[in-house]
């Protein structure tokens, strides 16, 4: 689902013979000597919809894959345009097709090959239904995901509805028919068009700020994101035209200061068509493709836009990563768009759910898909090793704790937490010999036990159809090379154990040891992971999900040598400000009044620490040190004195520190009050 710009080819011939079709569209592609004319043949694009018919009847509905060339000669004419196609369905049912619906549209049908510009008429909607059919066909047929798989997600579904109180339940059914009310008083505007530019773009606390939200960006943006998602222009310019404090407008990132007339001018020309289109467009294709086919910068805020009028075709997420993954894992498509690929993943949760298609259902589905598709992020099948890296404070552990709470459903045995330290080893983490005890003469008792990470193999390997996962915390601060030793190849992908066969093990070097205890007495199998013919080995199964972090200000990646580096996916986490606007919360739980001026405080403290002093990302600060801010505040509104108690005892003496490698120790006062100065800038005294 990438495009809505339908056409129709008109193959000259007189029978209907599904033959003829066959070679007109020989090799899956539809060539430039055949009979058309004009330009338009030259400019078609991936993903456009051709109908394909002879004369009033239907044949075939095709998809342009790429454009090729083809330098043959017919009749004297050379040709250079070709296009591969897929062709999405051939026509079978003649009697129920509209043969009138081809001779209606009468732009262009004079020529052979002909856009169809009109979306009102019949062979317009004709192959939009046609197309619509195919589509949601696909989507049923494209689900790839195990039937295993699906029962997973069923479950782990069922647990998350079963935990949200009838008190959030009949919130969320409130707050959703307040929102819906309140987006008809946009809707009306819209669809009258009335909505004025002050109706687009205001200032809250203008005294023609009257509509929900104040003004449209920021009820789609703001007031409708604890309910329908998050949806995040980026920054304010990609709103295209956005009132400034001193009442001038900016015109995206070109005019900063321009006029009222000149705004107005843009947001005619430019969005307000654009709205009124979306909002209009009854099928879903063709409110997906209006949208994401347009210039319009802040894409995600008009996601939110063509959802409020279709709530149960989509899931209420925005941004390309979650998406991007979902549509990864679930589907086997080739749409390209978000809202497309958006769309595909609704439609396949609703058959792999059940889903109801009730207010409650709506807005619980689309908070559990977020979680479960952020958990998805960490680790996969295809990557079954990560690293998170990243500043302190940026949510690394808290992010893996909630994600295996979640996926584990508190079954504590399917993962594992240990955090690596310099004195700890190889026996540690695989096996070696430790004392176990004194013996009856008074001497240390030494025994062959197993590490940590053999145990947890051995627990994994016993239920194959589950998941494990071991997370090790400062995964840096070990020498690890020799904590993983000889078994370093058995957590790479393609040498994961299957749990059952001989392939894909090693010896480690103390499984001759283990292999004469066990001809010792047979009690000793149990430190053999595998045993193959008396022979002990050590393998990694495949269902385990090896997960580090690290604080890479506290030590360079370097400490990982090119062996152990190659071998994980490296996920950098910053300070997510979109946690800070969304997250920190007045002490009773409600939102803070300016919030957005503390958020852009955070972020020029930290662009200031990167760039203007040159230390780089690794020493910013991460969101949970700023989150620290509800507990100091003591009002709704976060003071000028708040951020300068936030500053002192929390970011300075650590500031301090980052200084010191950098700036002589007579600089290091006149560089934190610089940074104290930027940080609280934006929040007046």
């Amino acid at each position: 689902m990438n495009r809505a710009r339908f056409f129709k080819l008109q193959i000259k011939d007189d029978t209907r013979n599904i033959n003829r079709v066959d070679e007109v569209l020989a090799d899956n592609r539809i060539t430039s000597n055949l009979e058309y004319s004009g330009d338009t043949f030259n400019e078609l694009e991936k993903g456009d919809i051709i109908l394909v018919h002879k004369g009033n009847a239907a044949e075939a509905l095709v998809e342009i894959l790429y454009k090729i060339t083809d330098n043959r000669e017919i009749k004297g004419t050379s040709f250079g345009v070709d296009y591969k196609v897929k062709v999405l369905s051939y026509f079978k049912d003649s009697n129920s097709f509209p043969y009138h619906a081809i001779g209606e549209n009468k732009i262009g049908f004079s020529n052979t090959f002909s856009p169809l510009t009109n979306t009102k008429t019949k062979t317009y909607n004709f192959i939009l239904n046609w197309y619509s059919t195919i589509v949601k066909t696909n989507i049923m047929e494209n689900i790839k995901v195990s039937e295993t798989r699906q029962e997973e997600i069923k479950v782990l579904w069922n647990n998350y509805k079963s935990e949200v109180s009838d008190a959030d339940k009949n919130y969320i059914k409130l707050e959703v028919k307040k929102l819906l009310d309140e987006w008809e008083l946009y809707r009306d505007k819209i669809e009258s068009n009335t909505l004025e530019l002050e109706d687009y773009t205001n200032r809250i606390n203008n005294p023609d700020a009257t509509l929900p939200g104040g003004y449209l960006c920021n009820f789609l943006e703001r007031t409708t994101r604890h309910i329908f998602g998050s949806s995040k222009p980026g920054t304010a310019n990609n709103f295209g035209v956005k009132l400034n404090e001193n009442n001038t407008y900016a015109i995206g990132n070109d005019n900063l200061e321009a006029s009222k007339e000149i705004a107005n001018d843009f947001y005619l020309n430019n969005i307000k068509d654009l709205i009124r289109s979306i909002v209009e467009s009854k099928d879903v294709i063709v409110k997906v493709n209006t949208l994401e086919n347009s210039n319009y910068k802040a894409k995600q805020i008009l996601r939110k836009l063509a959802v409020l009028d279709n709530l149960y075709d989509f899931i209420y997420i925005y941004s390309d990563p979650v998406i991007d993954a979902l549509h990864n894992e679930l589907l086997d498509s080739e749409t390209s768009t978000n809202l497309g690929k958006n769309y595909e993943i609704r439609k396949a949760l609703n058959h792999i759910l059940d889903i109801e298609n009730t207010p409650v259902d709506n807005i619980l589905l689309s908070r559990f898909i977020w979680k479960y598709g952020n958990t998805q992020g960490i680790a996969d099948v295809n990557t079954p090793n990560v690293i998170l890296y990243g500043p302190p404070g940026t949510g690394k552990t808290y992010a893996v704790k909630n994600s295996l709470d979640f996926l584990c459903q508190g079954d504590r045995s399917r993962y594992e937490f240990v955090q690596f330290h310099p004195s700890f080893t190889y026996e540690d983490f695989i096996e070696g010999i430790k004392p176990k005890g004194v013996t009856e003469n008074g001497n240390i008792k030494f025994e062959l036990v197993d590490g940590i990470f053999k145990r947890f193999c051995k627990r994994a390997k016993e239920n194959p159809n589950k998941d494990y996962y071991f997370v090790v915390d400062e995964i840096n601060r070990a020498n690890l090379s020799s904590v993983f030793g000889e078994t370093l190849l058995c957590i790479e992908k393609d040498y994961r154990h299957d749990g059952i066969s001989d392939d894909n093990l090693i010896k480690t070097q103390y499984s001759s040891l283990i292999e004469d205890m066990i001809k010792e007495s047979d009690k000793n199998k149990g430190l053999a992971y595998h045993l193959v013919d008396g022979n002990a080995y050590f393998g990694v199964p495949k269902n385990v999900f090896f997960i580090g972090m690290m604080n890479d200000v506290d030590k360079s990646i370097d400490a990982f040598d090119l062996a152990l580096r190659r071998r994980f996916k490296w996920i950098r986490k910053d300070c997510d400000y979109e946690v800070i606007e969304n997250e920190v919360k007045f002490r009773n739980g409600d939102d803070f009044h300016n919030i957005e001026k503390y958020s852009k405080s955070c972020k020029n403290l930290n662009d200031f620490i990167s760039e203007e002093l040159g230390m780089g990302k690794s020493y910013e600060f991460g969101h949970s040190i700023f989150m620290k801010i509800s507990g100091i505040a003591n009002s709704r509104t976060i003071s000028y004195k708040n951020l300068n108690v936030l500053f002192n005892l929390h970011l300075r003496p650590t500031l301090k520190e980052y200084l010191r490698s950098m700036f002589a120790e007579s600089q290091l006062d006149n560089k934190l009050e610089e940074a104290l100065s930027v940080f609280v800038n934006p929040i007046s005294k």
